[in-house]
């Protein structure tokens, strides 16, 4: 009995100072970066940046995996399968909050997920060809607002911040708008594009250039302060939409039960990479804020977020297409 319960301390003894070891020893092979969004949008882009940049930080590759679909739940769904050893985590975004307020999650994100770093943030804009009868936001709504009205507007996938930002135009006007989701918003660039749809709320990093080149015309902004790279721009707030904030923010997240120091220094490695000119110079470039926190701040944050939504879905009982 004495010998058996020697061994048994003793395995318990060598399991903690192993996982302790490979807790400090953090990372000694390839972390996968599991991203919800098609390649090309600014998802995958920030997605990227920060693959290499903690490529360089923590000395091991940092591969990003595409995995599209569902508003990023596929990729999510994937991540709180893996194994809970920081060899595998995710980008993601405030969509789990708002798919978690919109009952689209099949998973728990509060017990299944550990976010731990958060990125950055960015408002959206709104877009239309510049062959578009709509001129102004007002146009839009008049437009939508009559009874045989079909106006359209892409997404990157349903509750995206991009189709949220469209389903609470519809709860704010009162517009008729029709939601038309794609698997990512490369694809709804291209629709919108072709004229295939009428507008789209979309991101500004891949679509500023556009805008400047003339072929697609903004109407306005979804922060609640204009933007600096379209001064002239007025937000969705000024233009009687009170209180519309809808922002893309982009957030590090692993399984649950990943260590503590694992988790830890993963952050700390975020931290520097954030402190970088390179880094500030990064988000300038695709009109994003950087934003600063942990495991505690991130958590906060998208549990806000969810309560923003479920608010805004009761108030204004937004429904899903």
């Amino acid at each position: 009995m004495l010998i058996s319960k020697f061994f048994t301390a003793t395995a318990i003894v060598i399991a903690t100072l192993s996982t302790a070891q490979a807790d400090s020893n953090y990372p000694n092979k390839p972390v996968r970066m599991y991203v919800g969004y098609a390649p090309g949008g600014t998802s995958d882009i920030i997605g990227r940046y920060y693959a290499d940049q903690l490529s360089r930080t923590l000395g091991q590759p940092f591969i990003v995996e595409n995995r599209p679909g569902a508003g990023s739940n596929v990729a999510i769904q994937a991540l709180i399968q893996a194994a809970p050893d920081g060899y595998t985590i995710g980008l993601g975004s405030n969509s789990i909050a708002s798919n978690a307020a919109l009952k689209r999650n099949p998973y728990d994100w509060e017990s299944q997920l550990q976010p731990f770093s958060l990125i950055g943030s960015t408002p959206n804009i709104l877009l239309v060809p510049p062959s578009s009868p709509f001129q102004s936001v007002d146009d839009i709504i008049t437009a939508a607002s009559k009874p045989d009205a079909f106006v359209t507007f892409g997404s990157a996938g349903v509750g995206s911040t991009l189709h949220l930002s469209g389903e609470l135009f519809i709860a704010t006007t009162g517009a008729k708008l029709t939601h038309v989701p794609y698997q990512g918003m490369t694809p709804a660039e291209m629709a919108l594009l072709a004229g295939d749809i009428d507008m789209t709320f979309n991101s500004p990093a891949n679509m500023v250039p556009m805008v400047q080149s003339g072929k697609l015309r903004i109407l306005a902004t979804t922060g609640l302060d204009r933007m600096a790279a379209f001064p002239d721009t007025p937000t969705l707030d000024e233009l009687g939409l009170k209180n519309f904030n809808v922002q893309g923010v982009w957030v590090l997240v692993a399984p649950t039960n990943v260590p503590d120091k694992i988790l830890a220094r993963l952050n700390k490695a975020v931290e520097e990479v954030n402190a970088t000119e390179e880094t500030k110079a990064f988000f300038d470039r695709i009109y994003a804020t950087p934003m600063q926190g942990g495991p505690e701040e991130a958590k906060a944050f998208l549990k806000s977020e969810q309560e923003k939504w479920e608010k805004v879905i009761k108030e204004t009982n937004l429904k899903l297409d």
